[in-house]
């Protein structure tokens, strides 16, 4: 989290308040995920799909940028690469297994035996593949829906105003569907539908 998203999110606010607007600053900031995969895949000899996630849409963002002649300026950048990761989270299921999946492998998940439990529950449970699923369209949805506010809304806001709401827009969509995220899992974990741990996962 720290290098795909905190690092990119304070080096890119700093250089667009340095003048670095547009592809110039999303390339900039694209180093601190790419390290981050480096660094994963030199420790674990596999790829993070979190870290190539936001590596290729802040890439895509930046060829978008420099197509459109340097006009995403501003939080019109910020709201372009949110839409691009809702677009990636809405199109993810049809490429076998939605972002979710992969994202709750990676972080509730790190490790062979609970990895190898996340798959079985994949493969068994209908109940979770029809979570992943619901997850994935709230995020998507949230994604596109912050997008489509922060494009329209702060260019129309006076200065201040447009500050204020390109850092509340975020916050407020980012508390909801993390909200949601775990009240779903906790729903479903109480719903008694998760198999019992392998005797070779580590316990608490």
């Amino acid at each position: 989290m720290l290098f795909a998203m905190v690092l990119p999110w304070i080096t890119y606010h700093q250089l667009a308040g340095r003048g670095v607007h547009g592809a110039p600053a999303l390339l900039l900031v694209s180093a601190w995920p790419a390290l981050e995969v480096g660094l994963y895949f030199a420790l674990h000899h596999r790829v993070d799909e979190f870290g190539m996630l936001i590596f290729a849409a802040l890439l895509l963002a930046a060829a978008a940028a420099a197509a459109g002649g340097g006009r995403w300026m501003g939080v019109r950048a910020d709201a372009a690469f949110t839409g691009l990761v809702g677009v990636a989270f809405a199109v993810s299921p049809a490429f076998g297994r939605p972002l979710t999946f992969w994202f709750g492998r990676r972080f509730a998940a790190d490790g062979s035996a609970a990895a190898a439990r996340w798959n079985g529950l994949w493969l068994r449970s209908a109940a979770f593949r029809a979570v992943q699923y619901r997850l994935t369209a709230a995020w998507g949805a949230g994604c596109l829906v912050e997008a489509g506010v922060m494009a329209v809304l702060p260019p129309r806001l006076p200065r201040g105003e447009a500050d204020a709401a390109s850092l509340a827009g975020p916050a407020v969509v980012a508390a909801a569907v993390v909200a949601y995220t775990a009240w779903t899992g906790r729903a479903f974990a109480a719903s008694g539908q998760t198999p019992a741990a392998p005797s070779s996962a580590p316990t608490a």
